[in-house]
């Protein structure tokens, strides 16, 4: 083996076409990567209908690496669908499917969640808000620190002026109230919204996005105020919000996707620094600031060098991708796919369909006899191998982790100086996964052309000495070798590798 050390900012290692379109005809809005049926491959999930048609809710299997083309599963019940969260929310092990509703005009609905039975979904919700709502985004997270998921919604619908506020539902060992232990007093619309720890006091917060505004509700000991605790202006619609550690300081940060369709709204991307434990309110970047309808942005490594890529999306514009060079993002996306008036992105995310480039990792963490949450390096996670607490293994019921975010929390509070180890599964080279709004197109998924003989080691790689196999690992044409380093077309300019 020979070890070449970059000297070079990475590049994107995501193909020009997509790897796979599936063939259903849906309103797809919602999409998630897990294993569902418990092969070891993760599986394609979608919730469809937005406020155009009356869909069910579906999941591409994964068998062996390939997504079928059609679901094989689908929910018997069918809505105008939002977007979808994944979680294991009666601590069985298996990961279960929480449901927005959107509705249509004045038609609503109620938020849902599909259990899974360990080889698939049940077709029908267990659970069920008792409120129909207007609500295009919900999440998990463990609000109150009990080792269980609760679950909150955005509601309210911009295009009606249809004012509802923010909920969160309690989870009470697997069985969720129907009527909300938290309701926000700011009732405007809302349609984006996410858990996490902006200052690391061991609460989640949570962070809601409007139209022009994001709130931002901080947590005083497991106790959300109904009046947010930050706001500030944004300068356009908020329809997703994306949490993520982009600049490995150990503090998650916030990208957003502002759209721009309404009269006086902009479309962009704007990424918020935390600044250890206070988050800017002035963006650190601005990107895509001349697309249309700019609708979904994520975080996740494509390129292995450990720093999160942020993928970004909108409304019959391109997909997009922009690396992430050690902590920054240049304006200028370093990939991107356009399909003209075919693609209408509402999700994108990230993992590794194929399961050729995954790693096992082990994380430690030391009790302090108060902090019941903790969160983890590596997002998204594909796999939860096992959790120990001073050598015995945890069982389901103990503990409950968000895949996304990499926040675990637990049932029982860690005493001082007991070791937790945390052993999970992730991909340094993500596959790239689109839900498309435009039925007769379908959605799509883009495979990284990472070759699968890469080794991660001490943060640097190990490559095989074939120059066929350099070829698979940039998918692109090697212009030289030399005993000096390998050259080869990157981004419209020759680029050495020392």
């Amino acid at each position: 083996m020979i070890l070449l050390i970059f000297s070079i900012i990475f590049y994107i290692p995501l193909p020009n076409s997509p790897s796979w379109i599936s063939i259903d005809q849906d309103y797809s809005t919602g999409g998630g990567f897990w294993d569902i049926d418990n092969n070891s491959y993760i599986d394609f999930v979608t919730s469809n209908g937005n406020d155009m048609a009356l869909n069910r809710n579906g999941i591409y299997f994964n068998y062996n690496g390939e997504l079928e083309r059609s679901c094989s599963w689908r929910s018997n019940d069918s809505g105008y669908f939002g977007h979808l969260y994944l979680g294991d929310v009666n601590n069985d092990g298996n990961f279960d499917l929480a449901v927005s509703y959107l509705g249509y005009g004045t038609i609503s609905g109620k938020a849902r969640i599909y259990l899974n039975n360990g080889r698939t979904l049940d077709p029908l919700p267990y659970w069920q808000t008792k409120e129909n709502l207007h609500s295009f985004d919900l999440c998990l997270g463990d609000y109150d620190l009990d080792g269980d998921l609760d679950l909150a919604v955005a509601c309210g619908d911009v295009y009606n002026n249809i004012k509802e506020p923010a909920r969160i539902y309690q989870n009470n060992n697997g069985i969720f109230d129907t009527l909300p232990i938290w309701v926000s007093l700011d009732s405007s619309p809302s349609d984006a919204i996410r858990f996490l720890d902006i200052n690391q006091d061991g609460y989640l917060d949570l962070v809601v996005g409007h139209r022009r505004k994001i709130n931002i509700y901080i947590s005083n000991n497991g106790s959300l105020p109904e009046i947010p605790t930050i706001s500030f202006r944004v300068v356009g619609w908020v329809l997703r919000i994306a949490i993520g550690d982009y600049n490995n300081d150990g503090y998650y940060d916030l990208a957003v996707a502002c759209n721009g369709q309404l009269s006086g709204d902009r479309s962009r991307i704007l990424v918020y620094k935390n600044n250890l434990g206070n988050l800017d309110t002035i963006p650190e970047y601005t990107l895509l600031t001349n697309t249309r309808y700019s609708s979904v942005v994520a975080f996740g490594d494509l390129n292995g060098d450990g720093y999160l890529e942020l993928a970004c999306g909108g409304w019959w514009e391109s997909a997009t991708v922009f690396e992430n060079h050690q902590g920054s993002y240049s304006q200028t996306p370093e990939w991107f796919y356009n399909w003209g008036n075919n693609l209408v992105c509402e999700n994108m995310m990230f993992g590794s369909v194929r399961n050729n480039h995954l790693v096992d990792t082990s994380e430690i963490k030391i009790g302090d006899g108060e902090r019941k949450l903790f969160n983890i390096k590596k997002i998204p996670i594909q796999k939860v191998n096992s959790v120990y607490l001073n050598g015995r293994r945890l069982n389901w019921q103990e503990f409950c982790f968000d895949y996304l975010t990499g926040y675990f929390s637990f049932s029982f509070t860690p005493q001082i100086g007991e070791t937790i180890i945390i052993n999970y599964t992730y991909s340094p080279f993500c596959d790239l996964g689109i839900t498309n709004w435009d039925p007769p197109q379908g959605n799509l998924l883009f495979l990284n052309t990472t070759g699968s003989g890469i080794v991660l080691k001490d943060n640097k790689k190990e490559y095989g000495k074939k120059e066929k196999d350099i070829y698979n690992i940039y998918g692109r044409k090697i212009e030289r070798i030399e005993k000096r380093g390998i050259y080869f077309t990157s981004q419209r300019k020759i680029v050495k590798i020392k």
